[in-house]
């Protein structure tokens, strides 16, 4: 065995998840190593990225990465979806996401955390790991023999090697995905995205100049027929993947699509990141950039402990980001597929309508809270336009005041790169409590607000710390909202 080496932080698993991780904890100063267990470049799916990767790779000083290899960046969509009709969807409706070889980007990824200090070890298969007072002890096994590491914290980016079933709870019904490969010539340049009765296919030409299809449907639909037979039976019946269907498709793969949260994500600095903390329905294409953006958040997290000694709302925070982010996309994804033409009549459809999570054969502090997020939120109420320079005049001299409803509580805030806690503000007509509007913080606004006085007083008051049209939209915010109130007559 080598001599034991020491870091801040190990990260098992080099995908986006554990790569993003490493470079902005190395941009904080600190000592980091990562374990991956296999060689790049390494086949890999996840190729079609969601517009918001861009502004992660710009803040992680990587995003020349995206641009230096040829990755297609302007794709339109053909889209049958809320009604059996195709519609096009351009680059400026859809956003500009980009498709991208995998097994490429990572090992891009992955040489620029090690160009800037990252201590890699691979092929190095993670093998155990002790916790002693407030040190991990982990050990690695590379093909040279056996590696001691010690660090504060442990970050399990592995994917769903990182879990086992009965550490997970499901977020949404198992699918199945069958996807193969075909020649682009013969086929569109754009993305194809078809809802069936059976399930929805997804389709687009890769950087390799190959086009894949990915047809995602119930298990029970292939239970009966070969994989060719379900595959092509499936593109037979479609509009968009007609000349696809046609074609004499071989290699055909599949895999279960398991939709997964883990039931005890942080547990003494051992934190989970990327698809080891939790995974999402594919209908949105934003599993990296979920990843990654969570794993910046727990970055913070994990500084605000080194520097500032608070776990407690350091573990609270990650733990709350995790469930937002887990909860959100079942909600957007529930109503996407409430949307699908094919309607509420056939079983994929039905299913997938409504927020899901399973039952857990032991339940524990973080499952409970997540379960709380899935009941499925009230309507919205009517949305009122607001011509601002039209009600100004009218609300200038009305006498306002803040709404009883109004709750003012502490919570952690990011303040360079650390949590630190805030006074926010809780409303029936928020989504969530919220401290700053416009990066400014409304609580030193609302305590200028504490008693009745006419909009435009109160306009004025902030221009003191504001310039006056930020102060008009932060007021007409917060009278939006109801939480600045118009006084009875």
């Amino acid at each position: 065995m080598t001599p034991e080496q020491t870091f801040d932080v190990l990260i098992i698993g080099a995908g986006p998840a554990g790569t993003c991780a490493a470079l902005r904890l190395l941009s904080l100063g600190y000592k980091v190593a990562l374990a991956e267990s296999e060689a790049f470049p390494r086949p890999q799916i996840g190729e079609s990225l969601s517009p918001g990767v861009r502004n992660i790779f710009d803040y992680l000083n990587a995003g020349e990465l995206l641009h230096t290899r040829n990755y297609i960046h302007q794709l339109n969509a053909q889209v049958i979806w809320d009604t059996p009709d195709p519609q096009l969807v351009n680059t400026a409706q859809r956003g500009a996401g980009v498709m991208v070889d995998r097994a490429q980007l990572d090992q891009d990824l992955l040489e620029l955390a090690v160009h800037r200090g990252l201590q890699l070890y691979q092929p190095a298969r993670f093998e155990s790991c002790k916790r002693t007072e407030t040190i991990w002890t982990s050990t690695l096994r590379t093909d040279t023999g056996i590696i001691s590491i010690s660090s504060h914290f442990i970050l399990d980016a592995r994917g769903r090697r990182g879990n086992h079933m009965q550490d997970r709870v499901l977020t949404a019904p198992q699918t199945i995905a069958l996807w193969a490969e075909l020649p682009g010539q013969s086929l569109p340049t754009d993305t194809l995205i078809e809802a069936r009765p059976e399930g929805w296919i997804w389709g687009s030409p890769t950087p390799g100049g190959l086009f894949r299809i990915i047809t995602f449907t119930d298990p029970e639909t292939i239970r009966q027929q070969s994989l060719t037979q379900v595959f092509s039976g499936i593109l037979s019946a479609t509009k968009l993947f007609s000349t696809a269907a046609n074609s004499n498709i071989s290699g055909i793969q599949t895999c279960s699509v398991f939709t997964y949260a883990h039931t005890d994500p942080w547990r003494d600095h051992y934190l989970r990141l990327g698809e080891a903390a939790f995974s999402l329905d594919p209908l949105s294409s934003t599993g990296v950039e979920k990843a990654m953006r969570f794993s910046l958040q727990a970055v913070i997290a994990i500084n605000t402990i080194l520097k500032t000694g608070q776990t407690g709302m350091a573990q609270s925070f990650y733990e709350n980001k995790m469930i937002e982010s887990i909860a959100s996309h079942t909600h957007w994804t529930s109503g996407y597929y409430a949307q699908a033409w094919p309607g509420q009549e056939y079983p994929f459809w039905q299913k997938r309508s409504l927020p899901y999570i399973d039952a857990v054969g032991q339940s524990t502090p973080f499952y409970e809270k997540l379960k709380t997020r899935f009941t499925p939120p009230p309507p919205p109420g009517p949305q009122r336009l607001i011509n601002m320079q039209q009600e100004l005049p009218r609300l200038w001299h009305e006498t306002v005041r803040l709404s009883p409803s109004l709750i003012f509580e502490e919570v952690p805030c990011v303040i360079d790169d650390i949590l630190q806690l805030r006074t926010a503000i809780r409303h029936p007509n928020l989504d969530r409590e919220i401290a700053y509007v416009e990066e400014v913080e409304l609580s030193p606004l609302l305590s200028m607000a504490n008693k009745s006085a006419t909009f435009g007083a109160i306009v004025e008051e902030w221009t003191t710390l504001l310039p006056f049209e930020q102060a008009v939209r932060i007021a007409f915010f917060l009278w939006d909202k109801d939480i600045l109130c118009e006084m009875p007559q």
